[in-house]
């Protein structure tokens, strides 16, 4: 059986969709497809993942498989494929780090966002509480409708709270596969 065979019958036996792989692993539908027509091969981060999600071991994904590594062929990873690595920098620095800068910036804005709806009952407690201490006139653009408003902001914060966590995580976990799936991948086989 191939490596391809393997993989999309370990997908199949867990009832599983290429989407609901895809959505794991954080790759295209088409990558899995890719895969499982042996158009392209899972590095062994890949592999490691998809072993985990299909309950299988790495040796029964690849066992018969013509593109298995197997020591007695000699096989390493050690030699560069210079091509692939100029194009995977210059991928990264173009399209990846503006994508991760846009959606970094995003993603401060909202946790300071947040911070800042959280802190509006203290800065309108704080302003009160500076007019009566230092016995100034009460400042005309302090309304009745601050109080229900900031407590109101305070209350869509906390409750935003879980969302940015979440988010947050999922980015982090995005950030992590997309290095470990690229970090290899500039490496090729390497006959002794």
């Amino acid at each position: 059986m191939s490596i391809g065979e393997s993989l999309q019958k370990a997908r199949q036996n867990k009832y599983l969709t290429q989407k609901n792989v895809a959505e794991r692993l954080y790759v295209t539908r088409q990558t899995i497809s890719r895969w499982e027509q042996e158009k392209t091969m899972p590095n062994i981060y890949a592999l490691k993942d998809l072993a985990k999600l299909y309950d299988v071991s790495i040796d029964s994904l690849i066992e018969n498989s013509p593109h298995s590594l197997d020591k007695e062929e000699g096989n390493t990873m050690s030699k560069i494929n210079w091509m692939a690595l100029f194009g995977m920098i210059w991928f990264n620095i173009i399209f990846t780090l503006g994508a991760f800068i846009a959606v970094f910036g995003i993603l401060v804005g909202a946790w300071i966002t947040i911070g800042a709806f959280i802190a509006a009952p203290l800065l309108l407690a704080g302003e009160w509480i500076l007019v009566v201490l230092m016995h100034l006139p009460w400042p005309a653009n302090l309304d009745w409708y601050q109080v229900p408003l900031a407590l109101v902001l305070c209350a869509l914060g906390i409750g935003a709270i879980p969302l940015a966590k979440n988010l947050t995580s999922t980015l982090v976990k995005f950030c992590r596969q997309y290095i470990r799936y690229n970090l290899k991948a500039v490496y090729t086989k390497n006959q002794k």
